[in-house]
C-alpha cells in the first residue's frame, strides 16, 4: 500500500519536533546542571525542591542561631567561673577575719580588699559581647546594675530557637543570676537583748513546712525538742529550776530540776504551781512532728517574769531569744540568725540550707518588720562596709558569703548544661544539612553524564530520521529545513 506524502510529513513533523524538544532541554540541562527549569517540567519535583529549599533555608537558621548561643553561652561561662574563684577567695577572707584576732586596721585592711573585689565582680556583671549585655536578660543594651547594686536590666530572659520546638535561653535576668535566698529583717535593734515594743506571731513557710512562732512580753519557749513528751527531759539534756517571779522580782513559786518531769508533766505542773498567776502551758506539735512547750502570761499587760536557771525556757521578747527559739523549734533547714550591720546595730536574718529554697514570711498581730532578699553583691558590700567600720563578719556573714559562692557556681552548671545541649546538636545539624542538600540534589540536578549520553542518543535519533525520511521518500525540501 502506498503511503501518502502527506502522511509521512505530518509523521516527520511531530518526530521531528520531539526530538528538538528533547534536544534543547538537555542542552539546557547540560549548561545549567539543573534537571528542573520550570514548573511544568515536573511538578510533583518542584515542590519537593520548594520544601527542601524551605527546610534548608529554616536549618541554616537554626545553625546560626545554635552558634550565637554557643558564643554566648561560652563567655558566660567564662565569666562566671571568674566571679566564682573571686566569690571563694572572699569567702577565706571572710572566715579568717571572723575567727582571728584582728585589729581596727587589719578589718579595714581586708575591707579593702573586698571594695576591689566587688568592683571586679560588678563589671564581670556588667560585660557585654559584643552590643548585648550578657546579664540583662531581654534588655540587651540595658547596662545591668547600678553602681549601688540595683537590678536595671530585665526580668524576661533571651531565647532563641535552636531547632524546631527547641529553645534555650542564652541571656538571663541579672536578677536571678545574681539572687541569693538570705532573708534580712529592716527593724533594727540596739541590742540583741532590747525587749520587743511589739507582739505577734511571725509564721515561715517553704516547700511544706510552715514554722510559726509567738513573740511579745509574755510568752516563753522551750528553745528546744523532744521526739517522746513523755519522757523526762533530762534525757534530753534540758535541766534546771523553773522560777515564777512578780513584777518586783520577788519569787512566787519554783519548779526544781524539771529534768525529772517529762513535757506533759511538766506542763501540770507549771499549770498547778503557776495557775495562780494566769500562766498556763501548752504542748507545742513542731512541724517536723517533735514536741516543744510554751508557756503564756494571760494578764493583761503581763506582770510575771519566768526565769530558767539553766537557760532553756526563755521569754520569745528579744531578738537573742527569739531566734533561739526558732532555731530550737524548726526542722533545722531554715536558720536564723542575730546579724550586725554595718552601723553597728541588729536585725535578724534567715537562711534556708537549700540554696533554691525560696521562704514566705508572714506575721500576724504587729509585725516585727519586713524581709527582703539581698543579692550577691549586697551580701558582700554589707560585709565590706563591716569591715571597713572595723567590725568582724558574724556567722550569719559567712554563711551569705557562702550561699553566694554556691549560687553562682550553680548558675555556671546550668549554664555549662545547657552549652552541652547546644555543642551536641552541633553534629546533627551539620548531618541533617547534608541530607537535605542531597535530597534537593538528587531532586533538582542533572547527572552530567548521564544527561550527555541523552544528548548524544537525541542527536543520533534527529539524524536517523532524517535519513529514514529522505530514503524513503523524495522528499529533496527536506534538505532544506
Amino acid at each position: 500500500m502506498k503511503v501518502p506524502d502527506n502522511l509521512v510529513y505530518s509523521i516527520f513533523q511531530f518526530q521531528d519536533a520531539r526530538i528538538r524538544r528533547e534536544l534543547t532541554r538537555k542542552t539546557v540541562e547540560i549548561a545549567t546542571g539543573k534537571r528542573i527549569q520550570n514548573l511544568s517540567d515536573d511538578p510533583v519535583a518542584t515542590l519537593d525542591v520548594i520544601n527542601l529549599k524551605r527546610e534548608i533555608s529554616q536549618l541554616s537558621q537554626f545553625s546560626k542561631n545554635r552558634l550565637f548561643a554557643d558564643v554566648n553561652l561560652s563567655y558566660i561561662d567564662f565569666t562566671l567561673g571568674k566571679m566564682s574563684d573571686k566569690i571563694k577567695m572572699l569567702y577565706t577572707k571572710a572566715v579568717q577575719a571572723k575567727n582571728e584576732i584582728n585589729s581596727t586596721d587589719a578589718l579595714k585592711a581586708v575591707g579593702a580588699e573586698f571594695q576591689e573585689a566587688i568592683k571586679f565582680l560588678l563589671d564581670r556583671a556588667n560585660e557585654k559581647v559584643g552590643e548585648n549585655y550578657i546579664f540583662s536578660g531581654s534588655a540587651l543594651t540595658t547596662k545591668p546594675f547600678t553602681d549601688s547594686f540595683v537590678y536595671q536590666g530585665s526580668d524576661e530572659p533571651f531565647n532563641v530557637q535552636i531547632d524546631t520546638g527547641s529553645f534555650i535561653q542564652v541571656f538571663s535576668s541579672g536578677r536571678e543570676v545574681f539572687s541569693t535566698n538570705v532573708y534580712q529583717m529592716d527593724a533594727l535593734f540596739s541590742s540583741p537583748e532590747d525587749p520587743f515594743a511589739v507582739s505577734g506571731t511571725m509564721s515561715v513557710s517553704y516547700d511544706s513546712t510552715t514554722v510559726s512562732v509567738d513573740y511579745g512580753r509574755g510568752i516563753w519557749y522551750l528553745a528546744g525538742k523532744v521526739s517522746d513528751p513523755d519522757v523526762p527531759l533530762s534525757s534530753y539534756g534540758f535541766d534546771g529550776d523553773l522560777v515564777l517571779y512578780d513584777s518586783s522580782m520577788n519569787e512566787i513559786a519554783r519548779i526544781s530540776n524539771y529534768g525529772q518531769y517529762s513535757l506533759n508533766d511538766l506542763k501540770n505542773q507549771i499549770d498547778t504551781l503557776f495557775g495562780a498567776q494566769n500562766i498556763s502551758a501548752t504542748i507545742v506539735t513542731n512541724p517536723d512532728g517533735t514536741y516543744t512547750l510554751k508557756i503564756v502570761d494571760a494578764d493583761i499587760p503581763p506582770d510575771n517574769f519566768i526565769e530558767d536557771t539553766s537557760g532553756n525556757i526563755l521569754e520569745s521578747n528579744n531578738l537573742q531569744n527569739f531566734v533561739k527559739i526558732f532555731n530550737g523549734i524548726s526542722p533545722g533547714d531554715v536558720k536564723a540568725f542575730v546579724h550586725q550591720v554595718p552601723n553597728g546595730q541588729f536585725t535578724m536574718r534567715l537562711i534556708p540550707e537549700d540554696t533554691s529554697t525560696p521562704l514566705s514570711v508572714s506575721f500576724s498581730g504587729t509585725a516585727l518588720g519586713n524581709f527582703s532578699t539581698l543579692n550577691v553583691f549586697q551580701v558582700l558590700g554589707e560585709i565590706k562596709d563591716k569591715l571597713l567600720a572595723g567590725l568582724g563578719p558574724d556567722d550569719s556573714d559567712i554563711m551569705a558569703n557562702q550561699r553566694a559562692y554556691d549560687k553562682v557556681v550553680k548558675v555556671r552548671s546550668q549554664v555549662g548544661s545547657v552549652l552541652s545541649q547546644v555543642r551536641d546538636l552541633q553534629p546533627v545539624q551539620e548531618n541533617r544539612m547534608d541530607v537535605l542538600n542531597k535530597r534537593k540534589s538528587d531532586t533538582e540536578e542533572v547527572e552530567l553524564s548521564e544527561s550527555i549520553m541523552e544528548y548524544t542518543r537525541y542527536r543520533i535519533a534527529y539524524e536517523a530520521l532524517m535519513r529514514i525520511v529522505a530514503e524513503s521518500r523524495d522528499l529533496t525540501i527536506l534538505r532544506y529545513i
